[in-house]
């Protein structure tokens, strides 16, 4: 099932990726939209479909997400990191010694990038 919904969201994501280069591709080309519609074969409420689509994906993306995070003090052992992880240019470290509560934070706000 896992494998499923894995599938279907990358197939999710090119469809997605496909219909923002034809929008742009729309929008950048001095046509009305009519006129690059029935200059492509396309369907002018198709269009307006994709960028429909388009745009709502771009506003999940964009919104910000706060997560509370409790921050150590000092480290007892500096520099010392058991954990490193990267998502959406976003580098979080885990140093040895940190707790649960900083952990599932960490986790959490993971969640959102």
């Amino acid at each position: 099932m896992e494998q499923l919904e894995s599938l279907q969201r990358v197939n999710r994501q090119q469809r997605l990726a496909e219909w923002s280069r034809r929008v742009e591709a729309c929008r950048s080309s001095g046509l009305t939209v009519v006129q690059w519609c029935q200059e492509n074969g396309i369907a002018v409420s198709t269009y307006f479909s994709w960028q429909r689509k388009v745009f709502q994906a771009l506003k999940e993306v964009q919104k910000i997400t706060f997560a509370e995070v409790p921050v150590m003090e000092a480290s007892p052992f500096p520099g010392h990191v058991v954990a490193s992880l990267e998502i959406s240019g976003v580098q979080i470290q885990v140093y040895e010694g940190a707790d649960t509560n900083t952990l599932q934070a960490l986790l959490q706000a993971a969640k959102s990038c």
